[in-house]
């Protein structure tokens, strides 16, 4: 049964945390926002780093918390993992999450994303925490990932978010009525899914998303303007050269595509040869070698391969890798023979293949918000 709530929804406080890369969960954040407003609440959107921890969201009754983010890894980003572990206590005030996934539309077929465990770890965290989980859902909109594929035509984008607009309005109208929204087809489609790519969402989460940042590079048309590092939503661009600065992605990248969006020279790349490089290097079965060699110097030593002790050292090596080799790299685009080099083996650069931005988000204003 849904919750006693009257339909005067004037005195209701509702704060939507949302994090945002090139625009898609801000438009859903945004949609919830002026529905809301429509119904009288009072409601207001915050990037997650700057929500907050007011008394408020402590309250119960007529508050409600949402969070509104991406889907990195068929999971959620550790940005907004950290930001729910960091909430206060809910004390039973009312909550819910909402994730956006990649969707895709090819001639009359709309193909859906897959958040798997996005919406549902979020939830869980809340529900440790005290939270009142009403609802959760995932919503396909345009995906903006152009390291794996070329970005889809500005119609297809809109018949994409035209589909989502809905979706969002019927759910956020359900939870302000007080009613849950938990068992559904879509959520089960989420849940098996997010079962069975668990162990893909735990490696990102362990070492994918520093391998995928270390992926971004800037061409010779980079004029050092620094934009990208200023619209990072989450700091993860520092400027480094003094003669000609240029972007050096660092570790808390979460690879969030708002760099190549609001770029204005369009230089932003994801380097495909230097990726392949770097998976070979990373991929190199370090503890076989280490422990075979040592296992004859010390008995018993060589069984571990393959266990535990030989995961370890190997997940150590991937790290030492991809973080040393990425200064490697970046000392090499900055000599205009390899930085051309890197730049036409990598199909980011195709003319075709475009940079993804919500249509209708100026980028650059939600640093600002």
């Amino acid at each position: 049964m849904p919750e006693t709530i009257p339909k005067d929804y004037s005195e209701m406080n509702i704060k939507i945390a949302y994090m945002s890369g090139t625009g898609n969960s801000y438009r859903v954040a945004t949609w919830m926002d002026e529905f809301s407003r429509k119904q009288g609440a009072d409601s207001q959107i915050r990037p997650v780093d700057k929500i907050g921890s007011e008394n408020k969201i402590k309250e119960a009754g007529r508050n409600l918390l949402g969070i509104v983010y991406p889907t990195h890894g068929f999971t959620a980003p550790w940005h907004v993992i950290k930001f729910a572990l960091r909430l206060p206590r809910g004390r039973s005030a009312r909550a819910f999450t909402v994730a956006t996934r990649a969707g895709l539309k090819f001639g009359p077929v709309f193909l859906p994303g897959i958040c798997g465990s996005a919406t549902f770890i979020i939830a869980l965290i809340l529900l440790l925490k005290g939270y009142r989980v009403r609802g959760l859902i995932s919503v396909d909109m345009p995906s903006n990932w152009f390291s794996l594929h070329k970005i889809q035509s500005e119609k297809k984008q809109r018949e994409i978010i035209d589909r989502g607009k809905p979706v969002v309005e019927d759910f956020i109208k359900r939870i302000l009525s007080g009613g849950r929204l938990w068992f559904t087809l879509n959520n089960l489609y989420e849940l098996l899914l997010g079962a069975f790519l668990s162990p893909i969402s735990f490696a990102y989460l362990l070492g994918g998303r520093f391998f995928l940042a270390k992926l971004f590079f800037a061409n010779d048309s980079c004029n050092g303007c620094g934009i990208c590092a200023k619209n990072c939503p989450v700091g993860g661009i520092k400027m480094r050269g003094k003669d000609k600065p240029r972007p050096f992605w660092k570790y808390s990248c979460e690879s969030c595509m708002r760099c190549a969006a609001v770029c204005p020279q369009n230089c932003v790349e994801a380097g495909h040869s230097w990726g392949v490089i770097l998976y070979l290097a990373t991929t190199i079965p370090v503890s076989t070698y280490l422990l075979l060699h040592l296992g004859g110097l010390i008995p018993g030593l060589a069984k571990f391969k393959g266990e535990w002790f030989g995961m370890v050292i190997d997940l150590l090596f991937f790290y030492l890798t991809v973080f040393s080799l990425y200064y490697v790299f970046f000392a090499l685009i900055r000599i205009p023979f390899f930085n051309r080099l890197f730049t036409y083996t990598t199909l980011t650069h195709l003319p075709f293949w475009g940079r993804y931005s919500e249509p209708d988000t100026e980028l650059r204003k939600l640093k600002a918000k």
